[in-house]
């Protein structure tokens, strides 16, 4: 283990009453303690990803502002930002130097906590965190193999690391989809067409639509990247928010919403077969969606995710609103599961990698690096207003 010193830590944080704003904060990390590891922010995105863990930061049940509290210093908060951390001293006789994780780490350029070694990497524990959502606290190894999509200091490195969350979070959605037949619907609306979980959902159901399980992918955006969206190639009708979806008898449309617009479900309700409220990358929004959730969906959101599993299951089993609330963990834990672990990583990096490739290799997009704080928050800044273009992928180091 490496030798025991306090080390000087920047963040960019968030103000907790007008989240589009940031300040940089100045510190000294104290000596770690006994079972502590610290790890350098090697790298890490920032999307509407970030967005939605602001709006959401207090949140109950999800309390994104919870994972990395700022002592002494209420009126501010750390947003969580997914990335690649390398362990830089250890007082953990179970981890050593030069180890690297991907996980939930915030705009930093060091972090620290008590970390208990599992199979796949670690899970960080203590200062509260007990009480945090499981996937907060889970941090996976970084696969170093040649294949892996985070081998490398290259452009599709980067991309994959900045979109794993969401093209992720986009594979699974997907394998929900296929797990529920696609809720007896045979066309796929995702909003927010310009985001990565979208983008990578699309280019996954490509394959669904040749085979003919669905008919359609439709894809809502703004008058602003209708061109983009029409370029990739991946949807069949491309539709701005001022528009309602077709009403051909022939189609049952099962809506992916990311935007989290209420506006959109509301306006196309009557053609919706089923709704999944995903994100809430319009933060101009007058009412999220969440706001229009039923009854039964209330109850499946609150038990999909505070209850225990055999509960869950049981008003998943018995419970159909229109809208309801996608709950990632949930699902991942199904498909690891019915799969198996280690079959269930390989198909997320599988998946990951095949968007990541799709990405780069079309032109779709390209990867901004931004190595200091005024660009970190004016990046930050740049996407609460919505001036991040869905061809740019953000990512920041200040670990220099």
């Amino acid at each position: 283990m490496a030798a025991q010193q306090s080390i000087d830590r920047v963040m960019v944080a968030t103000k907790r009453k007008k989240k589009t704003d940031t300040v940089v904060l100045n510190d000294q990390l104290p000596p770690l303690k006994h079972g502590e590891i610290r790890l350098s922010v090697d790298k890490a995105g920032l999307s509407t990803n970030n967005m939605f863990y602001a709006q959401m930061g207090d949140a109950p049940l999800l309390k994104f502002f919870a994972v990395y509290p700022i002592k002494g210093q209420k009126e501010l908060a750390n947003v969580p930002a997914w990335g690649l951390a390398t362990v830089i001293e250890s007082a953990n006789p179970d981890f050593q130097v030069g180890e690297r994780y991907r996980g939930f780490l915030h705009m930093s350029n060091v972090v620290q906590m008590k970390a208990k070694k599992t199979k796949d990497g670690f899970v960080a524990y203590g200062d509260g965190r007990e009480k945090l959502v499981k996937a907060y606290n889970v941090f996976h190894k970084v696969n170093e193999s040649p294949d892996s999509p985070f081998a490398g200091d290259g452009a599709k490195a980067d991309l994959a690391m900045s979109s794993a969350p969401s093209a992720l979070s986009g594979y699974v959605i997907y394998e929900l989809l296929r797990m529920k037949d696609f809720y007896d619907g045979n066309s796929v609306v995702l909003t927010s067409a310009s985001s990565k979980l979208s983008l990578a959902t699309a280019v996954f159901l490509q394959k669904d639509k040749q085979q003919g399980r669905i008919k359609k992918v439709i894809a809502y955006t703004g008058s602003k990247n209708k061109s983009f969206i029409e370029s990739t190639g991946l949807f069949d009708l491309v539709l701005t928010y001022d528009q309602t979806l077709p009403s051909d008898s022939d189609l049952k449309h099962v809506m992916i919403d990311v935007a989290g617009d209420a506006t959109i479900f509301k306006k196309n309700k009557k053609v919706i077969t089923k709704a999944l409220a995903v994100g809430g990358t319009h933060s101009s929004a007058k009412s999220s969606t969440f706001t229009a959730f039923g009854p039964s969906g209330i109850v499946k959101m609150i038990t999909g995710m505070a209850a225990p599993k055999a509960i869950a299951n049981w008003f998943d089993d018995h419970l159909n609103p229109k809208l309801e609330m996608f709950f990632a963990p949930s699902v991942m834990a199904d498909l690891t599961s019915s799969l198996g672990k280690q079959q269930f990583d390989k198909q997320c990096e599988d998946a990951l990698g095949q968007f990541v490739d799709a990405a780069i290799d079309k032109g779709w997009i390209e990867v901004n690096r931004c190595e200091d704080t005024d660009a970190v928050r004016q990046a930050y800044s740049r996407i609460f207003r919505g001036e991040v273009p869905p061809s740019e992928a953000v990512i920041f180091s200040l670990a220099s």
